[in-house]
């Protein structure tokens, strides 16, 4: 048998085992066993000769089940840090941090990540490192609104983190260029590489291998030395910094909400979207809004998108 004996322990499991078999008075066994009369007597009462833990019976613990539930929820669901589990929940509960949050993982057996998936992160590659004006550019399709649907432009810069995005009733290529030009118009500093699929929208690659037609699109690109990119065909995840912002537009605004019109929706959207660039505290920032972000290591300052 395997003893787990406390450091301070004057006895082992054979000696337990024997004062607790035995038919002698306490005080004999304690002098035969050099011990205090106190210690014989509490094994002598004891079922097990296990040593207790000394966590307390009745924990002070300030958060309630509810609280503790969407601790555990953040780490098992998301895989968040504590950090990031904090500054998740640091308005939602009250008088929270970070050891608060240690002490309930630590509880429920969370306070480790399992090792496969520190393993499967460590074999994730990384972006190559850019400077900022490297856009990611893609569409993302809504539900009917009064039996019409509706078309959303959406963008991010893959430094900064900075999103914009339109809605429109087309997907065509005069609304990717239109689109183009409002996003030049909203990020306040030069655009070196755009990033796009091939889609009719972006570029003329889904309907001709060869063309010397040049999209409109890729036209505004060349007129303001723009580098723009294209996916390879059925690899959406190549862009997939703006694959995963159009999971959050989904998510947060249009399988959230019952839009009565297109008004409806892009004041959701706007609302959305200025939370995202001003009030959301990303990892790859340093814990920093995108726009605290720019105005803090760049001295640039973006404006909020009124609706």
């Amino acid at each position: 048998m395997l003893q787990k004996l406390h450091k301070n322990a004057k006895t082992n499991y054979a000696i337990r085992q024997e004062i607790q078999s035995s038919l002698q008075p306490v005080a004999f066994l304690a002098r035969k066993f050099n011990l205090s009369w106190l210690t014989v007597k509490k094994w002598k009462k004891r079922e097990s000769l296990e040593d207790k833990s000394s966590r307390p019976e009745k924990l002070r613990i300030s958060l309630t089940q509810k609280q503790e539930d969407l601790i555990l929820f953040e780490r098992k669901k998301f895989k968040k840090s504590i950090e990031e589990i904090y500054l998740t929940l640091e308005t939602v509960i009250p008088n929270l941090y970070p050891v608060k949050i240690y002490r309930c993982l630590v509880r429920y057996g969370l306070s480790i990540l399992p090792s496969e998936l520190v393993k499967a992160e460590k074999q994730i590659k990384r972006f190559r490192k850019y400077a900022l004006g490297f856009l990611h550019i893609d569409t993302l399709y809504t539900p009917k609104i009064n039996g019409k649907r509706w078309y959303i432009f959406t963008c991010i810069d893959r430094v900064s983190k900075i999103a914009y995005l339109w809605i429109t009733d087309r997907k065509t290529k005069e609304m990717g260029a239109q689109f183009l030009k409002m996003v030049l118009t909203f990020y306040p500093y030069q655009i070196n590489y755009i990033l796009t699929d091939n889609e009719l929208e972006f570029c003329y690659k889904a309907l001709y291998r060869k063309t010397k037609k040049v999209h409109p699109f890729v036209k505004i690109c060349r007129i303001n030395k723009i580098q723009h990119r294209t996916i390879k065909f059925r690899h959406p995840w190549t862009n997939g910094m703006v694959e995963r912002f159009n999971g959050k537009v989904k998510n947060k605004v249009i399988r959230r909400y019952l839009f009565k019109n297109e008004a409806n929706l892009k004041l959701k959207l706007i609302i959305y979207l200025n939370m995202y660039n001003f009030d959301v505290k990303l990892k790859q920032l340093g814990y920093r809004t995108p726009a605290d972000y720019l105005k803090q290591t760049k001295n640039i300052s973006i404006q909020r998108i009124v609706t």
